[in-house]
């Protein structure tokens, strides 16, 4: 079903952000039905095997979008302050972030009698180094840091914001060290100067471009374009076996990243897709929530269609907790962001927020 083009919207953003999201989906539930006591490796296994550029756009436009929505667009000044910029993405992460721990210890005690403690409060703490619960929340807490040195250098010091694209590009120093083979060594220092930063960096640059610009393309079949590109990109990493959050994966996928990026965002379909309009708007919710139903479902599966191929019960298992993350965004997640956190929690600093009346 469609609908005409909403104003004051990049639906180009929104179909790139649907179309990661559920390509995470469809890749984490692939890779979970290709275990032995599930179905065993299948026809889509090597394709889908490891993330191949789908978590890198939701870097960029992390970057991308923290410019446009809180930085004048004529002038480049400041339209929140970093404290209330940092209280508005507290709001809006961290209540589902906790819902989602307790939804997936309350799995883990039904399924096998215990919980997860020390991943939990890493989680909800946004400890750098160690597991998380739901193992997608990783990618959280280098939100949370791209977050922190962006009010610094954005909106507490614009002055700064050279420094913060120097932050951004300081992990390539690690070519120099010999080192940045992995997103991730384990370390402090690994995830403070992560290579993910470049891609946030580049958000950022694309951001600061968009203030320069004065109107769209019109682009028939813009979505069908996207899902090539987004695939093709896909199939790029896996055919020359890049390392997910490698160095020599963003650097080696950037022009690509970028030039897709700048298409979703530079250009706008004819005839807006509701459904991927309410995917973009969920893709919080259904790539917290989604790990959560992805083993229940299939172990369900097995028991009443054991003969199923591994690509069917993968895609049946995606589409089920696709479609039970957008319940998530439903019936949780606007749930809670109607709850008025800055007032009970800070009455006094809410009253500063003249959005927060």
């Amino acid at each position: 079903m469609t609908s005409t083009a909403p104003k004051q919207s990049i639906v180009g953003l929104h179909y790139l952000r649907a179309l990661a999201t559920v390509l995470v989906v469809v890749n984490h539930s692939i890779d979970t039905a290709s275990f032995p006591k599930y179905f065993g490796p299948g026809a889509l296994t090597s394709f889908f095997e490891g993330g191949a550029g789908e978590i890198d756009f939701f870097f960029i436009m992390s970057g991308l979008i923290m410019v446009s929505s809180s930085t004048d667009k004529a002038t480049g000044r400041p339209k929140l302050t970093a404290g209330q910029f940092l209280r508005r993405r507290a709001e809006r992460v961290v209540p589902l972030l906790w819902f989602a721990v307790i939804l997936f210890n309350i799995a883990l005690f039904s399924a096998f009698g215990r919980i997860d403690v020390m991943g939990s409060l890493r989680t909800i703490s946004f400890w750098p180094v160690g597991d998380v619960v739901p193992f997608v929340a990783w990618t959280i807490r280098y939100e949370v840091v791209f977050y922190l040195v962006f009010s610094l250098c954005f909106l507490w010091q614009p002055r700064l914001w050279p420094l913060m694209l120097l932050w951004s590009g300081a992990s390539l120093a690690r070519l120099a060290l010999g080192d940045g083979v992995s997103f991730d060594d384990g370390t402090f220092v690994g995830f403070l100067f992560s290579p993910y930063n470049i891609e946030f960096g580049l958000g950022i640059l694309i951001g600061l471009a968009m203030r320069r610009w004065r109107g769209m393309v019109e682009l028939p079949g813009q979505l069908t374009i996207l899902v090539v590109l987004v695939l093709g990109l896909r199939a790029i990493v896996q055919y020359f076996d890049l390392k997910m959050g490698s160095l020599a994966m963003i650097l080696s996928i950037a022009p690509l990243t970028i030039g897709i990026t700048l298409i979703a965002a530079y250009t706008t379909p004819p005839r807006v897709s509701r459904l991927m309009m309410a995917l973009g708007d969920a893709s919080y919710s259904i790539f917290l929530l989604h790990p959560i139903f992805m083993s229940p479902i299939l172990l369900l599966l097995t028991r009443i269609a054991p003969g199923m191929s591994t690509s069917y019960a993968a895609l049946t298992t995606a589409a089920i907790s696709t479609a039970l993350g957008y319940w998530g965004h439903v019936a949780v997640e606007k749930r809670l962001a109607k709850i008025p956190w800055s007032t009970l929690l800070s009455p006094a600093a809410a009253s500063r927020d003249p959005s927060a009346q």
